[in-house]
């Protein structure tokens, strides 16, 4: 801050540089560049006001910065593809089930793609694994299937060489494969002599013919191979998607394709469900963000840093205009007019805001790369690239100009309208310190209150975030090992042969000791599972509601932990006899057998008979009933499920694990099993519950948690800092009164009381301002939290005792220093 005696030692100087310039007539470009080069010299001579006014702003832009560069890379810009916002995908839907299908049989997509008037292309994609062999090794690839018009209409030029054409469809065509920029990386270090090679991909020779871009990532997908779609295939989930025509509106497309899905309607009656609703489905739409809402809201408390910043800035910049009168009057008194002297603090500001941009800029480049380490995985689209680019920075300088503007015109035109005979006759400390003190303490004030806001919503993450580590799952999460193994239709064509791998396999594992027990599903607990509509014989109808499904082997449910209630479990007979028999979770028993006796009920699969099941019977006896475990997430209710014998469908491929040893040796022994069966079979997918849980359950809540600590804690340093200045600044304005009452015989305890008495009303009035915006921001953050309420009285509690404690500590030095006040010197300095 600066004080008299500096103000006196620079006054020679600055009258010097006003006789030379302040009464020149100067045009636009050269009062431009001298207040700039002048407003840098003031700001390089006062570094306590300079560096706290641009840490402060580089922490705010450095927030705003990066979680914009995530906002518009994850949310606003995500894809790659040629004019992407035409690219349209078809939707039905019905009352029961409101989210729709997007995925269609072969011949319903053959219907639409030829049918239609509204698209520019239609392309298809159905999406399986490939085993590619190469060297004797088997390694599965993650491979899409798609139509030979796709990257025609997706419009992305490859890499290397070229994309998959409409001749590669011809019946006498060469097998050919584009590669992924990821896959190309990681498999032939990004080898250009690829092209022309030839990969083993289920024992088929296809050659390389081209390398897509590094955000050409398609379904996530490693490879690109050719299809082409024939009718009589209606069991192929394809994705469809058609490039909109110009000037197409919504209600025509919808139009259109109503009467194309009303004939494929007439094939099969009620396959769409009773009313259903035909629509447009957008590429952003279909492939949303799973962080997409906790995006938005860390963006918004970025943006809450980012003001608590400015309003730091301010009061900064009040103080030094008050300090700076004395200064102003003598420019106003040889000719400096009001708008001049506006310009040059304003100036000044912007300044400021340039030199915290530049340091926001840099530490935003460090900060996203954190940012990026804690994205929870699978939860963004793969093809989007965060990074500091042009959209980016140009968002930088909106938001600096903005800053510029909002910290910088109130102590601007403070400054510019100094009463040239009060600050000349009083001097500085006489004039504006009262009538500008409820402005820096409301502003204060506001400071503390935007604090407790972040701090209240950082306290609910966290919490939400202990109550999902604390919570019962219902299975055994510590050392089960996890893996999938996918059988290929090529080699194990039918149940019989998928059983029979699965049934040697799990002998094996029994016999080595490698493991305590060991089990295989079609899913895994707790992450959900495939889902059937059931019947209870003497319902009067079928109950649609999913319920979900396990096909499961006799100690599965051991080797998780699963409790029995009633009845027995599966047995090894129960699975060699393939015996229609089930076990149910308590929360079947209470949506369907609450009046009856669950032991000998029998349930109704309707799906049994369709083709993926393919069995003779649907009707299955219930003989045990298990304890309820989580499957379908943490966040969810434990759903009603069944669990089926393996043995009926050989749909398994999950095998699960309770070690006897090292996680590490009972992999590399279960892969030596595997290869010893069939040496061309891969394991994939390898991971243990615990990271499962940590990767796709607990890390949304912990990058929330984690972002919105960090901006609350910068937040709340920020505003501490803040009612130390303001505390600090009244301390130095009542240096003759406190001297006075020192001198009359107060105590260093009345002066520390009064001092520290006034800084915890601001405090407090911020405390309980903050904790009512808290209150009416909390359906904001309500489907983030989880087992919280949003009016959570802890975390209200835990947030305003530490902004309480935090206040004293920023109200103690100012009030320590007021009681060693000298009080002969504050006399006779005042």
């Amino acid at each position: 801050m600066t004080t008299d005696t500096d103000l006196l030692s620079s006054l020679p100087t600055l009258l010097r540089w006003l006789a030379g310039n302040a009464m020149k007539p100067l045009n636009w470009a050269e009062q431009v560049q001298q207040d700039v080069v002048f407003g840098a010299r003031n700001l390089a001579a006062n570094p306590a006001f300079t560096v706290p006014g641009v840490l402060s702003l580089a922490l705010g832009i450095m927030a705003t910065t990066a979680m914009y560069g995530v906002v518009h890379a994850v949310l606003l810009d995500p894809f790659p593809y040629r004019d992407v916002d035409h690219l349209m995908t078809v939707r039905i839907s019905n009352a029961a089930d409101p989210d729709g299908r997007t995925f269609y049989s072969t011949d319903e997509f053959l219907e639409i793609a030829e049918r239609n008037s509204i698209f520019d292309g239609v392309i298809g994609s159905v999406m399986s694994d490939l085993v590619w062999t190469s060297d004797g090794e088997a390694q599965m690839l993650r491979a899409n299937h798609v139509t030979t018009n796709t990257f025609e209409v997706m419009g992305v030029p490859p890499l290397l060489g070229r994309a998959i054409t409409r001749a590669d469809g011809a019946p006498d065509a060469t097998l050919v494969v584009v590669l992924g920029y990821g896959f190309w990386q990681a498999q032939f270090g990004g080898d250009a002599g690829v092209l022309g090679r030839e990969l083993r991909l289920n024992g088929v020779l296809r050659t390389v013919v081209g390398v897509m871009p590094r955000r050409f990532v398609w379904r996530a997908a490693e490879i690109y191979v050719p299809v082409v779609f024939k009718r009589g295939k209606g069991e192929e989930e394809v994705r469809l998607f058609g490039r909109l025509k110009p000037g197409v509106t919504r209600a025509h497309a919808e139009s259109d394709l109503r009467s194309i899905i009303a004939e494929l309607e007439k094939k099969e009656p009620g396959h769409f469900g009773e009313n259903w609703r035909v629509g447009l489905l957008s590429f952003k739409e279909t492939f949303p963000s799973d962080i997409g809402g906790a995006l938005w809201i860390l963006f918004g408390a970025a943006g809450l840093l980012l003001l608590i910043a400015c309003v730091n800035v301010t009061n900064l910049l009040l103080a030094r205009a008050a300090a700076r009168q004395r200064e102003m009057a003598v420019r106003a008194a040889l000719g400096a007019g009001t708008v001049r002297l506006f310009g040059q603090t304003l100036t000044e500001s912007l300044l400021l805001a340039v030199a915290g941009a530049a340091c926001g800029v840099l530490f935003a480049h460090w900060g996203l790369r954190a940012v990026i380490v804690l994205v929870p995985p699978e939860t963004i689209p793969p093809e989007a690239d965060i990074a500091i680019n042009s959209a980016v920075l140009a968002f930088t300088v909106g938001v600096v100009v903005l800053t510029a503007v909002s910290f910088g015109v109130a102590p601007a035109w403070q400054a510019a309208r100094t009463n040239l005979v009060e600050a000349l006759k009083e001097g500085n400390r006489s004039v504006a310190g009262s009538q500008h003190t409820l402005v820096r303490n409301g502003l204060a004030v506001a400071e503390v209150a935007l604090a407790v806001m972040l701090l209240v919503g950082a306290s609910l993450m966290m919490r939400t975030l202990f109550a999902m580590q604390k919570v019962d799952l219902g299975i055994r999460t510590d050392r089960l090992l996890s893996m999938r193994i996918p059988l290929l239709d090529q080699r194990y064509a039918g149940p019989v042969q998928r059983t029979a791998f699965f049934h040697e396999l799990l002998e094996r594992l029994r016999t080595s000791q490698i493991v305590v027990a060991a089990g295989v599903n079609t899913g895994v607990h707790p992450f959900g599972n495939s889902s059937t509509p059931v019947e209870i014989a003497g319902s009067p109808r079928l109950d649609n509601r999913p319920v979900v499904l396990h096909q499961v082997s006799e100690d599965y449910t051991r080797t998780l932990g699963i409790t029995l209630l009633k009845g027995r479990l599966f047995t090894e007979a129960d699975m060699a006899g393939r015996r229609r028999v089930v076990l149910v979770n308590e929360a079947f028993v209470r949506r369907y057998l609450t009046e009856r006796e669950p032991l000998g009920q029998v349930v109704r699969l309707p799906q049994a008979k369709t083709p993926l099941f393919n069995l003779a019977d649907d009707y299955f006896q219930v003989i045990g009933v298990v304890r309820d475990a989580f499957n379908s997430g943490m966040t969810n209710d434990v759903e009603p499920e069944l669990y089926l014998p393996y043995t009926l469908t050989g749909l398994a491929e999950w095998l699960v694990v309770l070690p006897r040893a090292d996680l590490a040796a009972v992999t590399s022994a279960i892969r030596s099993q595997v290869r010893a069966m069939d040496k061309e079979q891969p394991i994939i997918e390898v991971r243990t519950i615990e990271s499962m849980l940590d990767d796709f359950v607990l890390s949304g809540p912990r990058f929330s948690a984690t972002l919105l600590s960090i901006f609350a804690a910068l937040g709340l340093s920020i505003a501490v800092i803040g009612v130390y200045g303001v505390i600090s600044y009244g301390v130095s304005r009542r240096n003759r009164e406190i001297g006075v009452r020192i001198a009359m015989g107060a105590s260093t305890g009345n002066i520390v009381r009064m001092v520290v008495s006034s800084g915890v009303r601001l405090v407090g009035a911020g405390i309980v301002l903050g904790l009512a915006g808290s209150a009416a921001l909390a359906r904001v953050v309500q489907h983030l939290i989880w087992k919280v309420s949003p009016l959570d009285p802890v975390s209200f509690a835990l947030v305003s005792g530490v902004l309480l404690v935090a206040g004293l500590q920023a109200c103690l030095w100012p009030a320590l220093r007021a009681a060693s006040v000298d009080p002969v010197s504050a006399l006779r300095d005042n």
